[in-house]
């Protein structure tokens, strides 16, 4: 065999082998800078930067190594939802926060990654998943009953409506058939994605949808989303998202 053979097969295999080395079922994706990051400023930095923002679901958009309005944007989203002061600059702390959160990735085929939901936050994308007037299913965890809704207002989290007496029926034997300000974990699923929530049992506010036997809306809480009270993440709230997230990583398997 002559030299130029070897030479090529040894390139060949390494282009092979790369892909399926390079990735890993828990990805850090850790972003090494130690300057303080802001608007205007350009670089390598700047990219590494975006592509975590990208990574956490705050960033859709590609990384141009330009810190411009939009980048911005996406740090003070991240910023709120970590409770970190939300001024849209990347410093020591929220670099530090962002090198904090370790993030699922599932491969899918040789040298291709794609992100769970698992770590996907309610104001980092979740909200722009399930705008105002998307409908959904609602699965109990711990029942298994299904019922259908709709997201018809909210900010600080999805102000949701179910959309028959039927789906407020169902909806009402999960808390013994009466209304209750409990938390229970639920997945959300629109469009073929399952999203890990949580939601009370309690119609109070606004109310859009007629001829539903619900007077009111009642809440449905995602990762990291907040009241719209006190403006802070509800404990009770998470706990059970935490819930429906490991029964979604079970059902997944």
């Amino acid at each position: 065999m002559n030299k130029k053979k070897i030479i090529t097969g040894i390139i060949g295999l390494s282009l092979f082998i790369q892909p399926l080395t390079g990735n890993s079922i828990y990805a850090d994706n850790e972003i090494s800078i130690t300057q303080t990051l802001k608007a205007g400023m350009r670089g390598e930095s700047v990219v590494s930067l975006q592509k975590r923002l990208e990574n956490l679901g705050y960033f859709n958009y590609k990384a141009t190594g330009y810190f411009g309005n939009i980048t911005k944007e996406s740090v003070k989203k991240f910023q709120r939802d970590r409770n970190l002061y939300a001024d849209g600059i990347a410093g020591k702390n929220t670099i530090a926060e962002l090198n904090k959160i370790k993030e699922t990735i599932t491969p899918v085929s040789r040298g291709v990654v794609e992100n769970t939901v698992s770590n996907w936050t309610w104001f980092g994308k979740i909200t722009n998943i399930i705008p105002r007037g998307t409908t959904f299913k609602v699965i109990d965890v711990y029942t298994g009953k299904e019922f259908n809704a709709k997201r018809t207002y909210g900010t600080n989290h999805a102000d949701t409506e179910t959309l028959t007496k039927e789906d407020t029926r169902i909806m009402k034997e999960l808390y013994g058939g009466k209304w209750s300000w409990d938390r229970r974990p639920i997945i959300v699923e629109v469009d073929g994605i399952k999203i890990p929530a949580s939601m009370d049992g309690m119609p109070h506010g606004s109310d859009f949808i007629s001829d539903n036997n619900m007077e009111g809306h009642f809440d449905i809480h995602f990762l990291l989303s907040k009241t719209h009270g006190s403006n802070r993440v509800e404990p009770n709230h998470q706990k059970a998202v935490k819930i429906a997230n490991q029964y979604l990583g079970q059902y997944n398997k």
